[in-house]
């Protein structure tokens, strides 16, 4: 597959993990775990596609792999992990996935299971807010996976503050509220002039509402980020990490990435000032200026190290 191309739709249990290829298909692998905004805008929306595709990140001399999360339509119907045998990454040292509701480690098993048949051999892991939140559980689990890990706007655990953002998104969602949901997430993502921006073009171009597929998708994932708690496994990340959290963040809160750097042995905080949760929108070039440095030194450089050729 060539980058900018469709996804290929890697098989993990019986379903597929939708992987899709962006950047420069020679450059060192980047992996992004996206947060919530999977739920509504899968790699399989042909408008998620167009935004990752003409987007800084993934950065343009490396190539980027997005995944999105598995849900299965058990777990979109109820939140719950179909009965059967738990699963396991094909090779290497992996944890076995746990069965039961959807939560981020089983999340993270899935991802696991379909980078060993994308990489051959480690990448650096990039997870925001949810994604962090996977990335997590994989860094610990499956460490030969992993080169660096970026960590951004991501909790060690949802504790209730962080689970009534996501319940009250959930609700709005659940009930046909797009719009208040949507008015809701910027408000509470975003400050200054990039949250009125956003709060203006909802009212001059407004969403439309999403499929019941999709919706039931953000509810059995934003129900597995409000069961997170990797705070046993951070010991077990040995791999170099950035922590990046953001001055102003009313969803994951500063407070939180400051007990994340100091769970995860050596790991570097920064904290961007002046930004909310989204402050990848909203300071691209600050968080450049962290996240570029740190790929370039951690990234196994060439496709000898960093993937093969997808599709």
């Amino acid at each position: 597959m060539r980058a900018g191309g469709g996804p290929v739709h890697v098989p993990v249990g019986g379903a597929e993990v939708p992987v899709l290829e962006v950047g420069d298909p020679a450059g060192p692998t980047v992996v992004l775990l996206p947060g919530l905004t999977d739920g509504l805008g899968p790699v399989t929306e042909p408008a998620t596609r167009r935004a990752l595709v003409h987007r800084t990140v993934p950065l343009p001399r490396h190539r980027g792999l997005v995944l999105s999360h598995r849900v299965d339509a058990t777990d979109a119907r109820r939140g719950e992990a179909p009965s059967g045998p738990s699963r396991r990454a094909p090779s290497g040292p992996s944890r076995q996935a746990p069965s039961g509701p959807l939560t981020t480690e089983r999340l993270a098993a899935d991802a696991a299971a379909a980078l060993e048949q994308v990489l051959d051999g480690p990448a650096v892991l990039v997870g925001h807010s949810m994604g962090g939140m996977v990335a997590q559980h994989l860094a610990a689990g499956w460490p030969h996976l992993v080169a660096g890990l970026v960590l951004s706007a991501a909790p060690t655990h949802a504790d209730e503050d962080v689970r009534g953002v996501l319940e009250r998104w959930a609700a709005l969602l659940d009930a046909g509220d797009h719009l208040g949901f949507a008015h809701d997430a910027a408000s509470t993502s975003m400050t200054g002039r990039h949250r009125e921006e956003q709060l203006a073009e909802l009212v001059t171009e407004p969403p439309s509402p999403p499929r019941r597929a999709l919706v039931d998708r953000h509810l059995a994932l934003s129900a597995a980020a409000c069961r997170h708690d990797a705070r046993e496994r951070l010991p077990d990340v040995r791999v170099p990490t950035l922590v990046l959290a953001g001055e102003h963040d009313r969803v994951v809160p500063a407070t939180h990435a400051v007990a994340l750097a100091a769970a995860v042995p050596g790991a570097r905080l920064t904290v961007l000032p002046g930004v909310g949760h989204a402050f990848h929108e909203e300071a691209r070039a600050a968080v450049r200026a962290e996240v570029v440095p740190f790929i370039e030194r951690f990234a196994p450089s060439g496709r000898g190290r960093g993937g093969q050729e997808l599709g």
